[in-house]
């Protein structure tokens, strides 16, 4: 965000090539600050720079960028870049390179390019239909269920000789997905924020439904002054939030502001009902 708002600042502005991150809220901040998301390079306003999105372009685009000598920001994550990097140096005659994640994601798009043969797998079906190999290397989506991930290798084992596991999940991932593991049972009710679009945000909501049948999914924190809502947590004692990478800081507080206080207004009734019930 700081490099993409710098460059706008210090040069004649700059188009975003596809979705920076997956969080409306921010794209549309972006957006009133002359920074726009484009989906084609024919979109691109000549003298403005290019910055490239998070999750990364497949490999042919950026030949293209660099072959056209058209300048740009490249703003993809740096461990998506290291994805990238592992899938290019497989040697895919010895090797068939297994993909687990969402084939309809940007991040899986891109990485994909690197590679001549690579196969997406994101179910137990997916790995049913690949050929037994004598060599298999498996990359993960950055943003996987540790879980689902771990899963997706232990069935891949019957389907080579040799199998070769790259953990590519980043680090911020894990780290939030523990901390739901450990949250989710100690609360009566579960809020996970961000778009519904962002994979990681998607990640979290699966896993703390799976462990707290009352979780709940919201893209902004103004879904929690709905009334329906308030009526579904109105007997509830405890709440938990969790929220993806792209979600504003912002956003995290103001979703733990309307919590609050709607715990603070069902304390007040609730002291008003003793009081007049001792009358």
């Amino acid at each position: 965000m700081n490099i993409i708002r710098r460059v706008n600042e210090e040069e004649q502005g700059i188009h975003v090539y596809g979705q920076l991150i997956h969080n409306t809220s921010v794209l549309e901040n972006l957006k009133t600050e002359g920074i726009d998301t484009i989906n084609c390079l024919d979109q691109l306003t000549p003298g403005k720079k290019l910055a490239v999105r998070t999750h990364g372009i497949p490999k042919h685009e950026e030949d293209h960028l660099k072959n056209q000598g058209i300048e740009y920001v490249d703003a993809t994550c740096p461990l998506v870049k290291k994805l990238h990097h592992i899938i290019e140096t497989i040697d895919e005659t010895d090797t068939r390179i297994v993909i687990i994640g969402d084939k309809n994601h940007p991040e899986i798009t891109a990485a994909k390019s690197y590679a001549q043969n690579a196969v997406i797998v994101d179910s137990e079906s997916d790995i049913e239909k690949i050929k037994k190999s004598r060599r298999i290397a498996v990359i993960g989506q950055t943003t996987l269920d540790t879980d689902h991930f771990k899963k997706m290798v232990s069935l891949l084992v019957e389907k080579a000789d040799k199998l070769e596991v790259y953990n590519t999940i980043c680090n911020a991932t894990k780290v939030r997905q523990q901390a739901v593991r450990q949250l989710a049972p100690k609360v009566d009710v579960m809020v996970v924020l961000g778009n519904k679009n962002s994979s990681n945000t998607r990640k979290l909501f699966n896993i703390a439904s799976r462990i707290n049948k009352n979780t709940f999914y919201v893209e902004k924190s103004s879904e929690l002054n709905d009334a329906g809502f308030i009526e579904k947590i109105k007997d509830f004692r405890s709440a938990g939030i969790a929220a993806g990478a792209s979600t504003p800081p912002a956003e995290i507080q103001n979703a733990k502001n309307i919590l609050e206080n709607i715990t603070r207004v069902k304390e007040i009734n609730n002291g008003k009902r003793k009081r007049n019930s001792s009358h």
